[in-house]
């Protein structure tokens, strides 16, 4: 016996699931969001004041036609909240020509006609003053880039769907759900609701099922500081933009400093394994700044970096760095989206098309083969 019936339950509200729930009840479906936290809340993956969008995807080509839509359904976003998520303020990616990202920048462009300039590290030193280059490293500024402020996004995609009529149970924890072939259910520590199709999206929650599924995905802990500086006025927006830079010592990413918090900067690279998402340390350890401090002194000198805050997040990686996402291959009805890998949060409107489009037509338009289950279990049938 369930309490409710709806079209769909999207179980877990983080920015892939809010922007799912926000499409499919913008679409009329009658649909349910459950959450175990607040909306915006610091336990995930999904916080942090800003995440980086650009359109220099040195990751893999095929993301660029995701990306072309996810920026025009940002400004959608944008109009119907009458806020402003989207800054952008550009981005700058620096590394040395032989690597993996210069290379990958290389066949993005030479696949996809992308407005960007090339410049060598004299170059970019002089236009950009405030960064010093290692020598040798070949840069690209994409004028395309910037930042989407994080935990205002997901707000908005949770009040419009509510606005479109969803409903909502928060801080509500589930302790189960089952598919047959009439619908799913989903039961909480209250209640038990059911629904024709369900969508899971619980960031790192869901290592464990797409385990059972042959599916490898490893949690990272992943740490993100702020500093301030005497000398702030030079490092914000729009004298300084969003920055990538590959270095010996892994790769480092940052934001202008929008805030009284200051520049944000983390290590995209390395990142200490999580046994248990629910026994995350959300400490500062000694050795978590180490690195960003040396890239600082490198990179920034006249910074003079005094940290104002840290938090601590999480990445789902796949061992290919792409994301997960398709239909459940032993459940029909149920949609599964998770190993977005620390890249994927400029994806999420788009990503809530899709699961839109799996959950209401059975199949999207979206170009998602590359993003398969099967990739890494090939017996597994994950039908789009």
């Amino acid at each position: 016996m369930t309490d409710s019936r709806y079209d769909v339950i999207v179980l877990g509200l983080g920015a892939m699931g809010s922007a799912a729930l926000y499409h499919l009840a913008k679409r009329g479906a009658r649909v349910c969001g459950i959450e175990r936290h607040g909306i915006g809340h610091e336990f995930g993956c999904s916080h942090g004041s800003c995440r980086m969008v650009r359109k220099a995807y040195f990751e893999h080509p095929d993301y660029i036609p995701l990306l072309e839509r996810s920026y025009a359904l940002w400004e959608t976003l944008e109009e119907e909240s009458g806020q402003e998520l989207f800054v952008k303020c550009g981005l700058l990616l620096s590394g040395m020509p032989e690597s993996t990202m210069v290379r990958g920048l290389e066949s993005c462009y030479g696949t996809h006609h992308l407005p960007h300039r090339r410049m060598d590290s004299d170059a970019a030193a002089k236009e950009y003053p405030q960064f010093r280059f290692p020598e040798g490293h070949t840069v690209y500024h994409d004028p395309e880039g910037g930042y989407v402020l994080a935990e205002a996004s997901v707000e908005q995609f949770i009040s419009l769907a509510q606005v479109n009529g969803a409903d909502l149970l928060i801080h509500e924890d589930a302790m189960a759900w089952q598919s047959n072939g009439v619908g799913v259910s989903v039961t909480t520590h209250q209640r038990t609701i059911g629904a024709d199709k369900l969508v899971l999206t619980v960031g790192p929650w869901a290592a464990s099922a797409f385990a059972e599924l042959g599916v490898p995905i490893s949690i990272l802990r992943k740490v993100q500081l702020w500093y301030d500086s005497p000398n702030m006025g030079v490092f914000r927006d729009p004298s300084f933009p969003c920055f990538y830079f590959n270095t010996d010592n892994g790769g480092f990413y940052g934001f202008p400093a929008f805030s009284q918090l200051g520049v944000k900067v983390a290590e995209h690279t390395g990142g200490d394994p999580v046994e248990d998402p629910d026994h995350l340390n959300r400490g500062l350890e000694p050795e978590d700044e180490t690195k960003v401090l040396q890239f600082l002194g490198e990179v920034f000198p006249a910074l003079e970096p005094r940290r104002t805050h840290f938090g601590v997040c999480m990445y789902s990686m796949t061992p290919d760095h792409h994301f997960l996402l398709g239909k459940h291959p032993r459940h029909e009805n149920t949609i599964i989206a998770g190993g977005f890998s620390g890249h994927g949060f400029k994806f999420a409107p788009v990503i809530g098309e899709i699961l839109a489009d799996l959950s209401i037509d059975g199949t999207t338009m979206h170009p998602i083969e590359f993003l398969g289950l099967d990739r890494f279990a090939p017996t597994l049938r994950s039908s789009t």
